[in-house]
C-alpha cells in the first residue's frame, strides 16, 4: 500500500476542505484506489459524486476505541486502495495511538482555523501540541483574518516542531510570511536586548537564518548548561520551552565562548552580552551561530524558569 495521510485536527478546522481539495488534483490522482477514513463528521460532507470522481471511497469510525489495526486491515482488505486519508477526531488521543503495523508510509498533516488558534492553544494545549509534534505539514485557514498574528502562530508550532512546514491560506489564496515578521525584538537593530521568549526565538531563528545575526550584539538571561567537549571554553546558554505542561519541555540554546566557562557551575543562571558569529560546527556539518560572550554575571533564575510560546 502507499502513502497515508493522516489529517489530525479539531472540528471545523477545514479538515473536510484540506482532504476534498486534495483528492479534487491532478497531481493527486492515481491508478488505484483513496480510502478516506472519516473519524469526525462536520457541516462539510463528501458528496457521492467527488468521490466517485477521484476513485474514492468513504469509510466512518464513530468511536475511538475502533479506530486499531484489527478495524483497519478489514476495511483495507474490503477496499484494496492504493493509498490512504485518514481524517482524525483532534479530541482523540493521538499521544498513545499506534499506527497499525503495515502502514510503512505516513504523513502526518495538521490542520487549524487561525481564527480559534488563539482559543484552541489556551484551552486545548495538550492535545493541539499532540496534533502537531510530528506533522510534516500545517496548515492555516482563515489566515487573512489575523494576518498579524500568524508569525506568532508559527513560532508556536516551531517551538513544539522545528521541522514542519506551513501553509497559510486566506480567501484570496495562500499568504507568504515573511521571516522577519512579529519577531519579539527589532532583527534590523545591531543590539537586540533579548527578554524570554526573545531568547527563545533568537535561537531557534538564528539557527536557520545565522548570517542574518551575524555581527549582532546580544543581551540576555539564559542557563549555562556544560558540554560535553570543549567545557573549559565553552557552554550552550539555553533555556526550557513549556510546550503543553511541566512534563513536556523542550530545549533551545546557543553555544557560548567563554573563555572562564570551567568556573561556570552545570544549569546555572548568568546574565550574558555578547555578539554573534558564525562558525563551522564538525558534527553537523553546517555554519552555525555560536555567541562570543563580552560580558558575564551569574544571577537569580527568572520568576518563569519556563519559556511559554502558546
Amino acid at each position: 500500500m502507499g502513502t497515508v495521510f493522516f489529517v489530525n485536527g479539531f472540528l471545523e478546522a477545514g479538515k473536510t476542505t484540506f482532504i476534498k481539495e486534495l483528492i479534487s488534483r491532478e497531481s493527486f490522482r492515481i491508478s488505484g484506489k483513496t480510502l478516506i477514513i472519516l473519524c469526525e463528521e462536520g457541516d462539510l460532507e463528501y458528496e457521492e459524486a467527488e468521490l466517485t470522481g477521484t476513485n474514492s471511497v468513504l469509510e466512518v469510525i464513530e468511536n475511538e476505541k475502533d479506530f486499531n489495526e484489527e478495524n483497519i486491515l478489514y476495511l483495507v482488505r474490503k477496499h484494496m486502495p492504493e493509498q490512504v486519508i485518514v481524517e482524525f477526531n483532534g479530541m482523540w488521543d493521538r499521544k498513545n495511538l499506534c499506527f497499525p503495523g503495515f502502514w510503512e508510509d505516513i504523513m502526518e498533516i495538521a490542520v487549524f482555523d487561525a481564527s480559534t488558534f488563539k482559543l484552541c492553544a489556551d484551552n486545548m494545549r495538550s492535545l493541539l501540541a499532540e496534533q502537531v509534534r510530528n506533522a510534516e505539514l500545517v496548515i492555516f485557514y482563515k489566515a487573512d483574518e489575523v494576518r498579524d498574528k500568524l508569525a506568532v502562530f508559527a513560532r508556536n508550532i516551531k517551538a513544539i516542531n522545528a521541522q514542519a512546514s506551513f501553509v497559510f491560506s486566506g480567501a484570496e489564496g495562500d499568504i507568504i510570511l515573511e521571516p522577519d515578521e512579529n519577531l519579539p525584538y527589532d532583527i534590523k537593530s545591531d543590539h537586540l536586548e533579548l527578554d524570554d521568549l526573545g531568547f527563545a526565538v533568537m535561537c531557534m531563528d538564528s539557527l536557520e537564518r545565522y548570517e542574518v545575526y551575524e555581527g549582532k550584539k546580544v543581551h540576555f538571561i539564559a542557563r549555562a548548561y556544560e558540554m560535553k567537549e570543549n567545557s573549559d571554553r565553552e557552554f550552550v546558554a539555553g533555556r526550557l520551552i513549556l510546550t503543553c505542561c511541566e512534563y513536556d519541555l523542550t530545549f533551545t540554546g546557543i553555544i557560548c565562548g567563554y573563555p572562564k566557562a570551567y568556573e561556570l557551575d552545570n544549569k546555572e543562571w548568568v546574565e550574558v552580552t555578547g555578539l554573534i558569529r558564525v562558525a563551522y560546527d564538525e558534527e553537523m556539518d553546517r555554519d552555525i551561530p555560536v555567541c562570543k560572550v563580552l560580558d558575564l554575571k551569574r544571577c537569580d533564575a527568572p520568576l518563569n524558569e519556563f519559556v511559554s510560546m502558546i
